[in-house]
C-alpha cells in the first residue's frame, strides 16, 4: 500500500523512498520532497529548520533526532538510529502526518498591517426581467404570469449566486518606491505568493530579498510588501499545504502614485444668515457705482439674474457653482476633482503659486508636499483664470503632495462656496450677538453677496467644493 497522507501521497520519491532501499533521502539531497519531509519535521516536532528543500546538517540532525525519539532503528543491521529517510522512517512519519491531517484546522487569514481600505461589494445581477407575458422569480422562485391560469404559465428562474467577486475586499494600498507590510495567520507550512511581481514582491519580515513567493513557517507571521516598477492592482494569496487542510485567503494590493486618500482640512464656514433687511442694503449697498444703481432699482432675485447675465454668462464653470448653489445643490458637497484638474491646466495662476511652493528657491531643499492660502488675486487675469476665481473664490487651504520620481503632483483642497455681505446697519463692521457670522471685508460687489445671502430664504444653500486632481510636476513648471 502506498503513502496515505496528503502531504506525502503521489510524491514519487517519497513513494520511492517507502518501498525501496536504494531510493531512501539521504543528506545532500534536494527537491520539492525534501520540502515535505522538512515541514513533516517542523510540525511534528517543533524542527528548528528551515523548508528550504535542501537536506543539510540542520535538517539531517532534524532527522537523527526524529528518530531516536521514536526509537526508529533496523535491528537487522543498526545499532542506533541515523539521520537517512527509509523505509521505517517513511512509514511513521505518513502515519503521524496522517493523524495530523485528521485535525480540523482553523481557516488561514490574512490581513494588512500597513495602509489599507475595504473596496465596498459589488451589487448582485438583475436575475428578474418582467414584460407581458411572463414574470422571472429570483433564486429558484416561481412566478404565475399576469393573467394566466394558475400554475399554466410558471416558470422556474435560475439560481444565481454571487461569486467571490461581489463581496467586500481588502486592499491593501502603496505608494510608488515604497513598502507595506501583511500577516498571515493559521498559516504555517503554507506559503504567500503574489500574482504579478511587476506591481510587487513579497518577503519575510528579515533580510530575504522579494520576490514572487515565500514560505510560512511562523503563526503568525509579518511579511513585507514592496512595490515593483509598475502601477496597478495584483493579489497576494495565503495558502496552507493540503495535509493542513487550512484553505487559502488572499488580499488586493494596488500601487498608485499616491497611496493614501486625501486628508482633506476643511475651510472656513462662515454660515452668514439672511437678514430680511434687502430694502436697508438697497438703502445704502457699499458697491461699486455701476452695481449701487442696479441694487436700488432690483429684488435680491433681480440682482442675481442680471449678474447671471452679465458677469457669469462667459464663466461655464463659475455659472454651474452658483446655480448649485442657488437651486441644484442643496448643500451636497460639489465634487471639483474634474475642475481641479482643468484649473491646474488652464490658470497661470495656480501653477505660478505651486512652482514657488514646491521649489522655494536657491539654497533650500524641494517640498514634497505643503498647503498655503490661495487669494483671489493671484487667478490668472485672463478668461480662465477669471472663472476660477468667480467659481472658487480666494480658497482658505490648498494641499499639495509631490512625487519627483514619477513627475507627478497631487493638488486638493475642501472649502466652502458662500458670499461674504457686510451690512450698512450693522454698529460696526465686526461680529456681534445677532449677526456673529460677520467681520468680512467691504467689497465693489457688496450687494451682489447680500442678495445672494438673502436667497438663502427662499432655498439658496451653502457647499463644500471638495475634490482632488493629480496632474504631471513638468507641466507646472514649464515656462
Amino acid at each position: 500500500m502506498g503513502l496515505q497522507s496528503r502531504l506525502f501521497r503521489g510524491d514519487p520519491a517519497l513513494e520511492a523512498a517507502a518501498v525501496s532501499d536504494p531510493a531512501h533521502v539521504v543528506p545532500g539531497a534536494t527537491g520539492t520532497h525534501v520540502v515535505k519531509i522538512q515541514q513533516a519535521l517542523i510540525r511534528l516536532d517543533d524542527a528548528d529548520i528551515d523548508p528550504d528543500g535542501v537536506y543539510g546538517p540542520a535538517t539531517a540532525a532534524a532527522v537523527l533526532a526524529y528518530k531516536q525519539v521514536r526509537s526508529i532503528i533496523n535491528p537487522a543491521h543498526q545499532t542506533r538510529a541515523d539521520n537517512i529517510v527509509g523505509k521505517m522512517t517513511m512509514a511513521s512519519l505518513d502515519r503521524e502526518i496522517l493523524q495530523q491531517e485528521a485535525i480540523p484546522r482553523p481557516r488561514v487569514q490574512i490581513k494588512p498591517t500597513s495602509f489599507s481600505r475595504v473596496r465596498p461589494p459589488r451589487p448582485l445581477p438583475l436575475v428578474a426581467l418582467l414584460d407581458r407575458s411572463r414574470s422571472f422569480g429570483v433564486n429558484g422562485a416561481t412566478v404565475a404570469a399576469p393573467g394566466s391560469a394558475t400554475g399554466s404559465a410558471i416558470v422556474a428562474a435560475p439560481v444565481i449566486r454571487p461569486g467571490p467577486d461581489f463581496g467586500p475586499r481588502v486592499v491593501l494600498e502603496l505608494r510608488r518606491n515604497s513598502v507595506g507590510s501583511f500577516e498571515v495567520t493559521n498559516g504555517m507550512f503554507g506559503e504567500v505568493s503574489i500574482a504579478d511581481t511587476g506591481i510587487a514582491k513579497i518577503a519575510p519580515d528579515a533580510p530575504v530579498v522579494p520576490g514572487e513567493k515565500a514560505p510560512v513557517v511562523q503563526d503568525p507571521q509579518t511579511f513585507k510588501v514592496f512595490s515593483g516598477k509598475a502601477l496597478g492592482r495584483t493579489t497576494i494569496t495565503a495558502s496552507t499545504l493540503a495535509f493542513t487542510d487550512g484553505g487559502s485567503a488572499s488580499i488586493e494590493v494596488v500601487v498608485k502614485t499616491f497611496a493614501t486618500a486625501p486628508r482633506f482640512v476643511q475651510g472656513i464656514n462662515h454660515a452668514h444668515r439672511p437678514s430680511g433687511r434687502y430694502a436697508d442694503v438697497q438703502a445704502n449697498p457699499n458697491s461699486g457705482f455701476l452695481l449701487e444703481l442696479a441694487c436700488k432699482v432690483h429684488s435680491a432675485q433681480g440682482l442675481v439674474d442680471l449678474a447671471k447675465r452679465t458677469q457669469f454668462q462667459d464663466k461655464p464653470i463659475a455659472l454651474k457653482h452658483l446655480n448649485f448653489y442657488l437651486t441644484d445643490g442643496k448643500g451636497a458637497d460639489f465634487v471639483e476633482d474634474a475642475n481641479i484638474k482643468d484649473w491646474l491646466t488652464r490658470d497661470r495662476g495656480i501653477k505660478k503659486r505651486l512652482k514657488r511652493e514646491i521649489f522655494p528657491g536657491p539654497g533650500r531643499k524641494p517640498r514634497g508636499e505643503g498647503h498655503f492660502t490661495f487669494e483671489q488675486d493671484e487667478f490668472a487675469d485672463d478668461a480662465a483664470g477669471q472663472d476660477f476665481r468667480f467659481a472658487f473664490g480666494g480658497i482658505d487651504r490648498v494641499d499639495f503632495e509631490v512625487d519627483f520620481s514619477q513627475d507627478t503632483v497631487r493638488v486638493f483642497f475642501q472649502d466652502r462656496y458662500e458670499w461674504h455681505p457686510v451690512y450698512p446697519f450693522y454698529s460696526f463692521v465686526g461680529p456681534t450677538a445677532q449677526f456673529p457670522e460677520s467681520g468680512d471685508e467691504v467689497r465693489e460687489t457688496n450687494c451682489l453677496h447680500a442678495a445672494l445671502v438673502e436667497l438663502k430664504a427662499s432655498g439658496a444653500a451653502d457647499f463644500w467644493m471638495k475634490g482632488q486632481a493629480e496632474v504631471a510636476l513638468s507641466s507646472i513648471i514649464a515656462p
